[in-house]
């Protein structure tokens, strides 16, 4: 590969990380019941309502899971792969990337839920002020997450283990269910 060709390929992965987030983000802010009217929720709200907004038209949607946000995070997942395996003049099985797809978003999200809860937990330590649109936002992803770890191991002393026992949870699900499905779409991605 060429410094060009290579330089168009890093471009490519930077717009669809870019687009698979933001679509991912609208998906969990649906599905965890984020403040709509919280800035940020309402930025990536207009940056994905392009695309969302004709697959909400024929998409059923539940009050908590948004079936346009999934199927388009699922897509661009799918169409990124694919032109990446294309472009490396790879030829991928269908099935293969769509097993690959769902394991790139479960990671993603794991990576996100734990970074939010690893940064609320950092933030904890200097009393910040919670009111910062992106403080509650952080709170607001995680707390069903961490509302039934926190009823099961109160505070101690003043002391929260919940972050910790969430950052472990994360990682357990990530090594039991996500690196099996990544070794599975591997497989079948080369035979």
């Amino acid at each position: 590969m060429t410094h060009t060709s290579n330089a168009g390929l890093f471009l490519l992965q930077m717009l669809f990380s870019i687009f698979i987030l933001f679509a991912l983000l609208r998906f969990l802010f649906q599905l965890m019941r984020v403040d709509y009217y919280n800035p940020i929720s309402q930025m990536v709200t207009r940056i994905t309502d392009p695309v969302l907004r004709p697959l909400r038209g024929s998409l059923p949607s539940t009050r908590q899971i948004d079936s346009a946000s999934l199927l388009a995070l699922l897509l661009l997942q799918f169409t990124h792969l694919y032109l990446i395996a294309s472009l490396q003049g790879l030829e991928a099985s269908p099935l293969g990337l769509v097993i690959l797809s769902i394991t790139e978003i479960l990671s993603l999200t794991i990576s996100l839920l734990f970074w939010s809860i690893l940064i609320q937990a950092i933030l904890s330590w200097f009393q910040p002020q919670t009111d910062h649109p992106g403080i509650s936002l952080l709170q607001q992803l995680t707390a069903p997450l961490m509302r039934p770890i926190q009823r099961w191991l109160p505070a101690a002393g003043g002391v929260d283990f919940s972050p910790i026992m969430a950052l472990l949870a994360l990682k357990m699900f990530e090594f039991i269910l996500v690196a099996p499905l990544q070794d599975m779409a591997a497989l079948l991605l080369r035979g």
